[in-house]
């Protein structure tokens, strides 16, 4: 093990002593120093303690150490060391050099209380106790310690002793809020609840105005199954403080233990109805709803109840809009959840947050002309938000303003960090983009990186398939991704139609036929893209009457191709 200079020079030091300075029992017999051990003392203390003031302390244990080599029975010099090992966690090592100096000077209250905390450190709680019973006798005004010497008494385990002292401080310095509490603590440690209950008795007793306390005492009972004296004591806060939100959040807990679950809602909405209760409280309460009511389906219209009492209590609060708006997409309202986000941002538009589920809400609903003007809104707010820019170049696409959506895209694709998932998205817009501005190679490039990121997004394996296709480019490369696209979805009809669609430009019109015959017994009769599809393969496997009747269905079933009208007319197929 490698030895750091500082353990060197503290090893040499203990070895040229023996046991000198690490046996708390004997110490070098003192010497009178001469006038030059004298000077040199001082001055290498006063270079160690320089040291170690500006964080050097392995310099400054070195020169604590020739200290000790002049002077083995120099207290401070033990002190300094001990306290450069304290603070690099070497409490171990602490201990013997300030057992020495503590002994040495037994009157330094600043060594004994040292030496105390470095026995705790050690888990010598028992000798710690020792240290602080001293240092008690000698100052017995000194709150501090008493509250030092519990401590120590009870990681020792001497839980009594513990009490005694607290009692003992109590008689000093009155009753207080916390030698109550650890009194409480302890006395439930050895589980003695009538006197824990007692304690906090005292507190009522003392502030009888406090209604906490009755909230405390009552909870007491409660923990330990004594539901009529919590009961008892819940109704007593009550009747001190009727309007107190603190009591019905209390008597609502205490209810849904009791499997009383109307009296709990009851009380619950009496804490919501108070303005004293923090919009944070209910935010928080209703937060743990959002969770549960996926699991507990009857809590649905409890939390529409909590959530609307909070819009009447709290009006101008935007958070209880967003909240609101929470639940609603939740419930797939999303009508109504749009209009609780805009309110919210109405009085708050600097929660992004919201700006985000608003905008998921007019991809939901497909407003996509909302969607070109809130996220517009939401990127003057905050531009270094790539999502705002994704919204908004998706928006401007389907407005078509192609060049203008490459332009926003690319903007907020620079902005995005550790997000893979993210990142994939941008890249597949910005393929779709390109493609409609006829920049083929720069949509395959798009398309490329996203799959990188995101192999098995179906959505980019089917339109980038889909579009080679249409330029009977990579045909291979199009049928592998549409089909992977198929195995992750297997039933989606579009999906299914691009494939019989590849194999169908590949000649593969077998496979062809199969795959456009279950887009169509897959909802593919309502899409004139696919009815198309099916009558041109028709027409080329020699099945020209029956192409017609699909070409004709086809433009019945809403806009295909430009050559679709040809092809009905000229009764051919026109490519």
């Amino acid at each position: 093990m490698k030895i750091t200079g500082f353990r060197f020079c503290i090893l040499l030091f203990l070895s040229s002593l023996g046991t000198a300075c690490h046996t708390p029992r004997e110490s070098v017999k003192a010497k009178a120093l001469s006038e030059n051990d004298r000077l040199n003392l001082e001055y290498l203390f006063y270079n160690g303690t320089k040291e170690k003031i500006l964080g050097n302390g392995e310099v400054a244990a070195g020169l604590f150490i020739q200290c000790l080599n002049i002077d083995p029975n120099n207290d401070a010099s033990m002190y300094e060391i001990a306290q450069i090992y304290a603070m690099h966690g070497n409490n171990r090592e602490a201990l013997p050099f300030i057992k020495n100096a503590a002994r040495l000077k037994s009157g330094n209250i600043w060594y004994q209380q040292f030496y105390a905390e470095v026995l705790v450190k050690n888990n010598m709680h028992s000798e710690a106790a020792g240290v602080y019973e001293a240092l008690l006798k000698k100052y017995p005004d000194n709150p501090e310690f008493y509250y030092d010497l519990a401590s120590a008494l009870t990681s020792a385990g001497r839980i009594s002793e513990a009490i005694a002292v607290y009692d003992k401080l109590e008689s000093y310095a009155g009753i207080s809020q916390e030698v109550v509490l650890q009194k409480e603590r302890l006395y439930l440690r050895l589980g003695k609840v009538d006197k824990a209950a007692a304690e906090i008795q005292k507190l009522i007793e003392t502030s009888p105005g406090e209604v906490r306390y009755y909230g405390m005492l009552a909870e007491l009972y409660q923990a330990n199954n004594m539901n009529e004296k919590a009961l008892e004591t819940f109704q007593k806060a009550r009747e001190k403080d009727p309007e107190n939100p603190y009591v019905h959040l209390s008597l609502a807990d205490y209810y849904r233990a009791s499997g009383e679950k109307e009296k709990s809602f009851s009380e619950l909405k009496e804490a919501f109805s108070s303005t004293r209760l923090e919009v944070e409280t209910k935010i928080n309460i209703l937060a743990s709803y959002f969770v549960l009511v996926g699991k507990y389906p009857e809590l649905k219209n409890q939390s529409s109840e909590l959530v609307q009492i909070l819009i009447r209590i709290h009006p101008r609060e935007a958070k209880g809009y967003a909240i609101y708006g929470d639940f609603l997409y939740k419930d797939k309202k999303y009508e109504e959840a749009r209009k609780q986000y805009r309110q919210s941002l109405q009085l708050d538009k600097n929660n992004f947050l919201v700006w985000q589920q608003l905008l998921l809400i007019e991809s939901a609903l497909m407003d996509f002309s909302a969607m070109y003007s809130e996220s517009e809104e939401a990127i003057a707010l905050f531009p270094s938000q790539p999502l705002a820019f994704f919204f908004n170049g998706v928006a401007k696409m389907q407005e078509k303003k192609y060049e203008e959506a490459v332009l926003v895209l690319n903007a907020g694709l620079k902005l995005v960090v550790d997000n893979n998932a993210l990142l994939a998205q941008f890249y597949a817009s910005l393929g779709d983009a390109y493609f409609k501005l006829k920049k083929m190679k720069e949509s395959d490039d798009a398309f490329d990186k996203s799959l990188v990121l995101d192999p098995k997004n179906t959505y980019v394996l089917n339109n980038y398939a889909y579009y080679l296709s249409l330029r009977n480019d990579s045909l291979e490369k199009a049928e592998r991704m549409s089909l992977l696209s198929n195995q992750i979805e297997t039933t989606n009809t579009s999906f299914q139609d691009t494939y019989g669609w590849i194999l169908y430009k590949m000649g593969k019109y077998s496979g062809a036929k199969t795959w456009l015959e279950k887009a169509l017994a897959n909802e593919g009769q309502k899409s004139a893209v696919i009815l198309e599809h099916y009558g041109d393969l028709l027409y080329k496997t020699g099945e020209g009457e029956k192409a017609i009747d699909y070409w004709m269905k086809a433009k019945q079933a809403g806009p295909a191709s430009e050559f679709l009208d040809r092809k009905i007319l000229e009764k051919k197929l026109i490519e």
